[in-house]
């Protein structure tokens, strides 16, 4: 089961008839905005996209108030604009609250009859309220796997009969006090909240096949502040986590190695930045502003060898911190191992990162890019837009590849505790 989708199906935005779906990535770097009607053959017709930049959040988080609520105000503003649709609700990728896995086993008496829906809800409650006794709010419960009296697992319970039911759950939790700042600045800028996806399970949704969660892939999300992982396996989300190393740490070594303002390096990057050996050429020489420099005025040059350089050491860098925060968890690792890797992310467009990655991490690896559900999208598009297509897609109703039911294998759990006003009132 999982909170992310906890209002009613119908919802109809700006008055115009049919369902219309409004997603919103708070990311760490840029905010994002889809808003999306059903189309033909079961997928989404894009109607407008906004994007801005993230004033007022470090990290995904709100820092300041008021600057937050700019920023919302206008990207919203731009894909209504766009749309011609006045956007009221909205799903939310989010990385607030720094959202982390837990891993807790319910068991719950059969008495010998058959599981039913409602044991498996009992457990799913009963491991929420475990997880918020602590302290902590519940972004996803995602049941892994069940035993009927430590028999071999299985994905559905139902209808077996035995004496006890053992359910192993993963939860998604984290902080309270971050989340009730992205509310509370929602709630500002005129919008209800429909949902809140952690940022890494958007990811996967908007940017991995069905196939690739079934048999198991690890998404990298490389954003400007932070990296966030997630663990698909069996079609479901096993695993999540964050290392606070990104795409903002190369920015900042580029600029210190190349004695150029953040804003020259950041361009640099995004025009030359490379992590492979074939991109060094001491005959490419790239000209750039130096720190002093007017904004008509080019001083220095330099050669992209050097730029490489320091790209790859600082891309490395970060797969080594990623590489020692999975051997943390190798448990869940070793038992839904993952057989590929995903790179998403405004990081993951710099020449040669799936090579690179595939190299240190020995895993099959391929560049994510926004894909599937939605028509309006070039094949070419920014990886950097996956969660706020993923949001899109927990929102989407109708359809088996993204729907809840599918993502869990289950139908109708999530119906009862899903809800948004019940999930608010768990938590806060």
């Amino acid at each position: 089961m999982s909170l992310a989708l906890p209002l009613g199906r119908g919802q109809v935005i700006g008055g115009r008839s049919g369902t219309i779906l409004a997603a919103l990535d708070l990311g760490t770097n840029k905010l994002a905005c889809f808003i999306a009607q059903p189309g033909p053959g079961g997928g989404l017709v894009l109607l407008g996209r906004g994007l801005q930049s993230a004033d007022g959040l470090r990290g995904g988080e709100i820092v300041d108030l008021e600057a937050a609520e700019a920023a919302v105000r206008a990207v919203l503003q731009e894909a209504e604009e766009q749309a011609g649709i006045v956007v009221e609700t909205v799903v939310a990728a989010i990385g607030a609250g720094h959202p982390r896995s837990i891993l807790l086993e319910v068991e719950r008496p059969l008495g010998g009859r058959s599981v039913a829906e409602s044991d498996i809800e009992a457990a799913l409650a009963r491991a929420r309220e475990e997880v918020v006794a602590s302290g902590s709010a519940v972004l996803h419960l995602v049941p892994l796997e069940a035993r009927v009296d430590g028999g071999r697992p299985v994905l559905d319970p139902r209808g077996l009969a035995g004496r006890q039911l053992a359910l192993l759950v993963h939860v998604v939790a984290a902080e309270r006090e971050p989340l009730q700042a992205v509310l509370r600045c929602l709630e500002r800028c005129h919008v209800a909240v429909r949902g809140l996806v952690a940022a890494p399970y958007a990811a996967g949704m908007g940017c991995l096949t069905e196939d690739e969660r079934e048999r198991g892939c690890l998404l990298v999300d490389i954003g400007a502040d932070a990296t966030r992982i997630a663990h698909f396996a069996g079609g479901r989300l096993a695993h999540v986590d964050r290392i606070e190393l990104g795409g903002e740490r190369i920015t900042h070594d580029v600029a210190w190695g190349l004695s150029t303002t953040r804003r020259e390096a950041e361009r640099i990057k995004n025009l030359y930045g490379a992590v492979v050996w074939r991109a060094c050429d001491d005959h490419v020489r790239i000209a750039l502003r130096q720190v002093g420099d007017g904004p008509d005025l080019t001083t220095g040059e330099v050669p992209r060898t050097r730029l490489t350089t320091i790209v790859r050491a600082r891309v490395l860098e970060i797969f080594d911190a990623l590489a020692a925060r999975l051997r943390e968890h190798g448990e869940i690792l070793r038992a839904r191992p993952p057989r590929a890797l995903v790179l998403t992310g405004g990081a993951a467009q710099l020449e040669g990162m799936d090579e690179l990655a595939q190299e240190r991490f020995g895993l099959p690896t391929r560049i994510g890019r926004p894909r599937g559900v939605l028509s309006g999208l070039r094949s070419d598009e920014d990886p950097g837009l996956s969660a706020v297509l993923g949001a899109l897609a927990f929102g989407r109703e109708g359809s088996g590849a993204v729907s809840l039911s599918a993502l869990e294998g289950r139908r109708g759990v999530g119906d009862r505790l899903g809800r948004f006003r019940a999930w608010f009132r768990e938590n806060f």
